[in-house]
């Protein structure tokens, strides 16, 4: 009887510590991670069944070769598809906003970083004008209703700021802002 009884406890509990750790890290990032600001650029969204919302692409998303690691070109050399995971390091530009550094396979000891995906195909041959892209940020940020329509409209003409808590490559996005 008594064995049933631990069992059931067990099973009463264990979702419990689940659903808890699932909070832990975007809770521990906003008490503890550091608040910097980032660009965004316009994109339209093309989704009308979430509610009010601003879609968001981050001016960090985007970059040119002089911006990628050596060792980040030497590594897609040696794969012909799929995903790597990568690291925007961040550099300080002006007040509280940043911009991107450097783009790198090898997670940074210290400084200010996010992790992101990047996804390549076939043969890749390095372009002085080639673009490249990663995920390194949520693209969406719910907002209160009847307001997403002027930070949309702010977002499509590049003039929306986002303000962002991180914490060892992790990132929380807080709040949005016009520029």
């Amino acid at each position: 009887m008594n064995n049933k009884r631990n069992l059931f406890l067990v099973a009463l509990i264990t979702p419990i510590i689940l659903l808890l750790a699932m909070t832990w890290k975007p809770l521990h990032t906003l008490n503890a991670g550091e608040t910097i600001t980032l660009e965004t650029v316009p994109v339209d969204p093309r989704d009308i069944l979430y509610g009010d919302y601003v879609s968001l692409q981050f001016a960090i998303e985007e970059f040119s070769k002089e911006l990628l690691d050596p060792a980040l070109i030497k590594e897609f050399s040696k794969h012909r598809t799929g995903k790597l995971t990568v690291y925007a390091v961040l550099k300080q530009e002006d007040g509280d906003l940043y911009g991107l550094k450097t783009v790198t396979h090898q997670k940074p000891n210290d400084g200010l970083f996010l992790k992101g995906d990047m996804y390549y195909y076939g043969e890749h041959t390095i372009d002085d004008n080639q673009m490249y892209y990663a995920n390194f940020l949520p693209d969406r940020f719910y907002v209160a209703e009847n307001t997403g329509m002027q930070l949309e409209d702010l977002s499509r003409q590049g003039q929306l700021l986002a303000k962002i808590k991180v914490r060892d490559g992790f990132a929380v996005l807080e709040n949005v802002q016009p520029k």
